[in-house]
């Protein structure tokens, strides 16, 4: 492999509202350098190149614009250091020339023991074969590869204890570019939000459980004039054949998960995600879109709510949410699109009515509740409890 760094060329910078400053070296009056940190007005972008040997293709260019300004960085409960930017390469552009809108390199540390992101999506691949709600629905992966050397590697060599246990290797692969579903507003956020919906809920059917249901992980496309929606992001996923405890394992980002697994009990893995957890994180999603963005661009601070939630630890958050799931109370300032806050509005109720059951089950039993394993059926009817409400009802009519 091979890994240069190279300069994107300088691009100016609002000082006004980004108080920016750069190392340089600077020459002393006795011709010594010294660091000074001085403000500049030029930020010089960076991209990164790699060239990687393949079987099939021999040798595999890669030019990472790193200081692009769509780069993710994404940080969950399961510490991976998600970076996702914009990549070019004329090895994968000589073999898909079809991909039109560009390209994106994902970077991320997975845990050795986990079946890889790829694999997942060998199976999420073959179940789209076999149902419309998913085919189109999902990620394509144009190219992968795995660094052979994991980390405990280098904690055998320092002499770390069990040095294999949270071993991570690196992953890069490489998508067609997507949309974000931040973009979008009103029926069409609906129509996307729910063609997901309808994708995870037939994959969660046949063994394969996202469980980090996030608007980063919710995307779209255009095919043929339509939005189309996209359930990205599996290196989280689970199987159900695959062994080990994976149902209590914590995953997801705080600010949407269920407000069962950000109990004490449910973060130190007494509460099994389930397929109602998902779903209710798709409600958290909506939400946090639909109150924090005007017609698709994100509302500046002071007029958007929900900020702190980003900031809480997981139970601090889970108690912020479940206030606002109780009271649909956000501040006057926050602005509210009349159906979409309906929507919202039915759907809480819809949770918050389930909560107040489960909750007084518990007290009941004195002890988190041990529940039944959870069928195609228990999902379909949970599912219908929103799609049954009259405001998802109206959104899902086709527009005149």
């Amino acid at each position: 492999m091979v890994m240069n760094g190279k300069q994107e060329g300088p691009q100016k910078e609002n000082l006004s509202s980004v108080r920016s400053y750069r190392k340089v070296r600077s020459k002393k009056p006795n011709g010594q350098l010294s660091d000074n940190k001085v403000p500049t007005e030029l930020r010089v972008k960076q991209c990164h190149e790699f060239k990687i040997k393949d079987k099939e293709l021999g040798t595999v260019d890669l030019l990472l614009h790193t200081s692009h300004d769509e780069r993710v960085t994404h940080y969950g409960l399961q510490s991976r250091a998600t970076n996702v930017v914009p990549v070019t390469s004329e090895a994968l552009a000589k073999k898909y020339p079809n991909v039109r809108d560009g390209m994106v390199a994902k970077i991320f540390w997975g845990e050795e023991s986990r079946t890889s992101e790829p694999d997942i999506l060998k199976r999420v691949e073959k179940i789209a074969n076999e149902h419309d709600s998913v085919r189109g629905h999902i990620p394509e992966l144009l190219w992968h590869h795995t660094f052979t050397d994991p980390t405990s590697a280098m904690r055998k060599a320092l002499g770390v204890p069990e040095p294999t246990t949270g071993s991570r290797v690196l992953h890069i692969l490489v998508f067609p570019k997507l949309r974000p579903i931040t973009e979008l507003h009103g029926k069409e956020l609906f129509d996307v939000w729910y063609q997901c919906i309808l994708c995870h809920i037939a994959l969660w059917k046949e063994g394969v459980y996202h469980r980090d249901v996030s608007p980063p992980n919710l995307m779209w496309y255009w095919k043929a004039g339509k939005r189309i929606g996209v359930l990205n992001d599996y290196d989280l996923s689970s199987l159900a054949d695959e062994p080990g405890p994976r149902g209590n394992e914590r995953t997801g980002t705080v600010p949407f998960m269920a407000l069962d697994l950000l109990t004490e009990e449910g973060q130190r893995g007494e509460v099994e995600h389930r397929y109602r957890h998902d779903l209710e994180s798709f409600m958290w999603c909506f939400a946090w879109i639909s109150l924090r963005y005007k017609e698709g661009v994100l509302l500046p601070w002071g007029l958007r709510p929900f900020d702190e939630w980003a900031r809480l630890d997981a139970v601090a958050c889970g108690d912020k949410k479940l206030v606002f799931q109780a009271r649909m109370k956000v501040p006057a300032s926050t602005h509210k699109d009349g159906p979409m806050w309906k929507l919202l509005e039915e759907c809480f109720d819809v949770l918050d009515e389930l909560d107040f059951t489960r909750r007084r089950q518990r007290r009941k039993a004195g002890m988190v509740e041990e529940e039944k394993a959870e069928s195609e059926s228990d999902m379909d009817d949970f599912l219908a409890k929103f799609t049954s409400t009259p405001a998802w009802a109206a959104l899902s009519n086709p527009s005149p």
